[in-house]
């Protein structure tokens, strides 16, 4: 079932994908597919219950599609072209047999927990680098989602006159594809929780033994991991701009005040190091205690269903790159 919804976000051609009940019903099937299976391995008590309700769901729903549209999954492509054989006739009976097969596999795993095999604990694997790779996967995923939002919230601002700079009102895959992953924020994440926050740790430290007031100490640590944040963050913008942007398609900072080579400029410097010191000395620290609480079972859960959808948008949207896609943080 994931290859085929998968194979499907490949097709599809994002530009012409809107977000219609097909859309959902294909991020819902994903989701359940994967977590239905991934309870089904755990013995888990929800294991019967998701596979019987992502197998009706998937049927159920794309019979009402059929009935709605004509048709199983929306069409990004001509109705002559093979991709309507695949994904229009042969897709709708595999995955009647997908479902059947997961509905199957979740009636023997709770006949197996009925009768008295145990339900598996612990974290899904035993490794010890295990946990540090789960923690930035989920960060990965949920930045590169919500780094989509705050470009949205920053162009809003361009808009309504709070920063200064221009932005493309016209670009579709930044204002209506709302869930497009922007893999540069995830990514900044990751290089946060890798590189700010143990030299924040750092700094903290070294004012800690200091000879500076108690009372300095808490203000001149945030400056210190302050600068060290914008000196980074500053450092990969501009290494950024002079790999992809060297002729400033996708941003272009010559007219701002305090820019470097149209690269970098003083506002979006201050903008990134903000976030990352609130990242590093608010953010990540209580994302760390919510994992520490929520136990492995459910950060496993959390990246197996997670993982499934963040899979199918990136494949939607990667694969075949849109016409239109989406640059950083306008000037």
């Amino acid at each position: 079932m994931l290859t085929s919804w998968y194979a499907y976000a490949v097709a599809a051609d994002p530009d012409k994908t809107p977000y219609d009940f097909s859309f959902w019903r294909a991020l819902a099937s994903v989701a359940g597919t994967g977590l239905g299976a991934w309870f089904i391995h755990r013995r888990s008590k929800a294991a019967l219950p998701a596979a019987a309700a992502t197998a009706v769901g998937t049927i159920a729903l794309g019979a009402l599609n059929m009935m709605r549209k004509g048709a199983y999954v929306t069409r990004s492509w001509k109705s002559s072209s093979p991709k309507e054989t695949i994904f229009n006739r042969i897709m709708p009976a595999l995955h009647i047999v997908g479902s059947v097969a997961l509905a199957g596999a979740g009636a023997v795993a709770e006949k197996a927990r009925r009768k008295g095999a145990p339900a598996l604990e612990g974290p899904l694997s035993s490794a010890s680098w295990y946990p540090q790779a789960r923690k930035l996967g989920l960060y990965f995923m949920s930045f590169s989602m919500v780094g989509h939002w705050v470009e949205m919230l920053f162009c809003t601002g361009i808009k309504y006159g709070i920063f200064k700079g221009g932005y493309d009102r016209n670009n579709h895959m930044l204002w209506d594809q709302w869930l497009f992953p922007f893999p540069a924020e995830g990514t900044a994440a990751v290089l946060a929780d890798l590189v700010l926050k143990p030299a924040k740790e750092a700094i903290v430290g070294a004012v800690s033994r200091s000879v500076l007031p108690l009372w300095l100490h808490m203000p001149t640590a945030l400056a210190g991991s302050f600068l060290v944040n914008q000196l980074v963050c500053t450092s990969i913008d501009f290494a950024t701009g002079m790999a992809a942007n060297r002729n400033y398609e996708l941003w272009d900072y010559r007219d701002m005040r305090f820019h470097f080579m149209g690269q970098v400029c003083l506002q979006n410097s201050l903008f990134y190091s903000i976030a990352a010191t609130w990242g590093v000395w608010w953010l990540l620290p209580a994302l760390e205690k919510l994992m520490e609480s929520a136990g492995d079972t459910v950060l496993d859960g959390v990246l197996v269903g997670m993982g499934s959808v963040f899979i199918f948008l990136e494949l939607l949207y990667q694969a075949v790159p849109p016409k239109k896609a989406p640059g950083a943080l306008p000037a």
